[in-house]
């Protein structure tokens, strides 16, 4: 079975009128979201910041970030520091280097032997 060809081009006229309708198409949807953007007021800048509501309860900072260096030096101090935490129960407080060192060298103690010594 042979195929004729097609003898007949597509008009001029069919052609037009579709890239008419294209371009109105692309019209209509641009003039759309501009009509959003516009709605929404993105066309307006950026929208003035405002103050948080104040929070109830202790004030911590007056001024924030003016305390910053007294909190990294009680910090320092804590971590560097040999003390008591609990006496009693014979609860030391020791500077994290040589907690790291301890646990690195003897390993983190299980819960079975709480009546062990501490490692030294």
């Amino acid at each position: 079975m042979s195929r004729i060809p097609e003898t007949r081009d597509m008009s001029a006229r069919g052609v037009l009128w579709s890239a008419l309708g294209l371009v109105a198409f692309i019209a209509v949807a641009l003039g759309m979201v501009a009509g959003l953007v516009h709605a929404l007021g993105h066309g307006r800048g950026p929208m003035p910041v405002t103050a948080p509501p104040p929070v109830a309860g202790i004030p911590l900072d007056e001024v924030p970030y003016q305390g910053g260096p007294q909190v990294r030096a009680r910090a320092q101090a804590d971590l560097t520091r040999y003390g008591w935490a609990d006496r009693g129960a014979g609860r030391a407080i020791i500077p994290i280097d040589r907690a790291m060192d301890l646990l690195a060298r003897k390993g983190w103690p299980d819960q079975d032997d709480k009546g062990t010594e501490a490692p030294r």
